[in-house]
């Protein structure tokens, strides 16, 4: 019986010290961050160094939002620092200058504006572009193209690609509300690919048949931002995305 006693504390303690031993890192972040950074270095972070990485899935304002609150160590985005700044503050959170945040930089991701490849049309300019996606062009041969009605593709689910767009491009005007809705960005290549008339934009490394590019891309900043000091797991993310992390970035 005093074996059995001693077995049990035994496997007790050994649970109770694997419990403490699990080390998470929780980051709040959206889908260009997950697949570009996160997803890619997961399992060789948490070989060199035990720590899991449990993502929360966010939009850029409200990834801003957890962080403020407390929930999660660092957050990430697809945007410039002040540009998220600036959108989490006309979404209501409560945020504070950007000396307030500590910042870094893994990676870099660029934002493509792609029609289908059948179009007969080559380039765009910016106030083309403009007019095609606030919906004063609506049909394809008013830029050179066919007698056709210009269907704009746009994800459900906000982005840094569409928010620098926006900004970039549309100089923050109202987006056409005649547009082929899908779900995030990366579902706008297919949707294109598909539809003859579509014209939307492309996230990342192109590998996708069907569409070709009318506007140089746009390129902008994969931003981590946490709050003070960073904590000794967090600082092992920021040093294995500075070194060894560098060859699983996408």
């Amino acid at each position: 019986m005093k074996r059995i006693l001693l077995l049990g504390t035994a496997l007790l303690t050994l649970f109770a010290a694997s419990i403490v031993s699990a080390e998470e890192i929780t980051v709040a972040t959206g889908q260009t961050f997950i697949k570009k950074v996160f997803s890619p270095i997961k399992s060789a972070f948490r070989e060199k160094t035990g720590i899991d990485l449990r993502i929360l899935y966010n939009d850029p304002a409200p990834a801003l939002a957890e962080l403020e609150k407390g929930n999660v160590e660092v957050a990430g985005a697809s945007l410039p620092l002040e540009d998220w700044l600036k959108r989490a503050r006309k979404e209501g959170v409560a945020v504070k200058e950007s000396s307030a945040y500590n910042s870094y930089i893994p990676a870099t991701e660029k934002t493509m504006i792609m029609i289908n490849a059948d179009n007969k049309v080559k380039s765009l300019s910016k106030e083309q572009l403009k007019q095609v996606f606030t919906g004063r062009i609506q049909n394809w041969k008013e830029v050179g193209g066919e007698d056709s009605q210009i269907l704009v593709v746009w994800p459900s689910v906000s982005s840094g690609a569409l928010l620098i767009f926006s900004e970039k491009i549309l100089d923050n005007e109202p987006l056409t509300k005649s547009i082929y809705d899908v779900e995030t960005v990366a579902d706008t290549a297919g949707a294109i690919a598909a539809t003859p008339e579509a014209i939307g934009i492309v996230s990342g490394v192109l590998n996708h048949g069907g569409i070709k590019e009318v506007y140089p891309p746009i390129e902008r900043p994969l931003t981590l931002v946490f709050k003070g000091k960073p904590s000794a797991n967090l600082q092992k993310l920021l040093d294995f995305l500075k070194r060894e992390g560098t060859q699983y970035i996408q």
